[in-house]
């Protein structure tokens, strides 16, 4: 560093220059360099004690004595052709990225707003193509989400080893994915898929990840089993309603239940004695599908339990309790791996929440790639 010198009360410049002079030519490799004179290059910086920096470095041009090329020693953190450097780039981005508009970044830097948007595409470019040469992870959940009101989905793949999203594509169907999952790398090595007890998902997993195992996400199947007892104890006691109190007792856990709630339901049960057993059996089922880390002897054992419950909701002639049975059955095996792995969509689903922010902050999005770049820099 050569040293720091005051242009007004507002703006100062930062004087460096490099300790060595380069060894070889970058162009053929030659070490016959010859210096033709000194070269400034001038790049907006950090902000130094409250006023505008600019950093100078003072270095030389030189001549290769083989190729005959001539070129300017590239200063550490200055990436070549730019007027700014990495720092001041980077802290641009972190600021839009935290919700600061242009106009206010262009206001308390040098850079015009044009600039620091260009900035911040180059940053979100740079920082999503890190990953575009990633293979499939072994862990793999899929779900999807939309991008705006129209109902135009999205597909989301998530890396649910390392908690990050590892690509979207546009769309929902098996058509829709097919040209990007068939430009993926490393089909072959994803071993575990998570879904929601989607048939079109499971179709495409089996036809696209032949060697991997498909898993229910646990919060679906047990949002399944909620709505259909739910909707059968409304058709029988039509006073459960969602201002009455009594839907959200049935929602609640009977170990959790409040004296209040406790109270409410032993009256209703006297009204319709026919939604005690409903109830119970409700939970029972419940306390059944939220088993985790069980061995495979206990696997089989809460499969076989599994299997009693669905022949007693076919036996029941209930609707809602056949359609119940119906889709336990269609996806039994994906419910049974529910108790032997742990990973779950949970991790999909909060990235799905902040993809909806990014989308807020953004006001949409009309191009489906700018938005992933987005997402693929944000969610990581």
């Amino acid at each position: 560093m050569i040293g720091v010198e005051s242009i007004s009360s507002q703006r100062s410049e930062v004087h460096v220059s490099p300790k060595e002079a380069p060894e070889r030519c970058p162009c053929c490799g030659g070490d016959r360099l010859h210096s033709k004179g000194r070269y400034k290059r001038r790049a907006s910086h950090l902000d130094l004690m409250s006023s505008r920096c600019d950093l100078v470095v003072h270095t030389r041009r030189w001549q290769c004595l083989d190729c005959r090329r001539s070129f300017v020693p590239a200063p550490p953190g200055i990436r070549p052709w730019r007027r700014s450097t990495e720092k001041l780039r980077h802290k641009l981005y972190r600021d839009h990225e935290d919700g600061i508009d242009l106009k206010t970044l262009s206001s308390r830097s040098p850079l015009s707003a044009a600039t620091a948007g260009r900035i911040f595409r180059q940053w979100t470019e740079r920082l999503a193509n890190e990953r575009s040469d990633l293979h499939c992870p072994s862990i793999l959940g899929i779900d999807e989400h939309t991008l705006h009101r129209k109902s135009r989905f999205v597909t989301t793949f998530c890396d649910l080893r390392n908690n990050r999203v590892f690509d979207l594509a546009e769309g929902k169907s098996e058509e829709e994915l097919a040209p990007f999952l068939r430009s993926l790398k490393g089909r072959e090595r994803v071993q575990v898929v998570c879904i929601d007890l989607s048939s079109s998902y499971r179709k495409l997993v089996r036809r696209w990840f032949p060697k991997a195992r498909i898993v229910a996400d646990r919060f679906h199947v047990v949002r399944v089993l909620g709505l259909h007892f739910n909707n059968l104890c409304r058709s029988i006691a039509p006073e459960i309603t969602a201002h009455s109190g009594l839907l959200a007792a049935i929602r609640t856990k009977p170990q959790k239940l409040s004296q209040k709630q406790l109270l409410r339901l032993q009256e209703l049960f006297r009204k319709y004695p026919a939604l005690e057993p409903l109830y119970l059996k409700k939970w029972q089922i419940h306390s059944l599908l939220c088993r985790k880390r069980c061995s495979a002897p206990k696997c089989r054992t809460n499969a076989r339990e599994l299997n009693e419950h669905i022949q007693q909701l076919q036996k029941q002639g209930f609707p809602d309790m056949a359609t119940l049975a119906k889709t336990l059955t269609r996806w039994i095996e994906p419910i049974a791996r529910t108790w032997r792995y742990t990973k779950n969509n949970a991790i999909t689903e909060g990235f799905h929440r902040k993809m909806k922010l990014i989308q807020r902050r953004a006001y949409g999005f009309r191009s489906f790639q700018n938005y992933r770049l987005r997402v693929l820099a944000t969610c990581t």
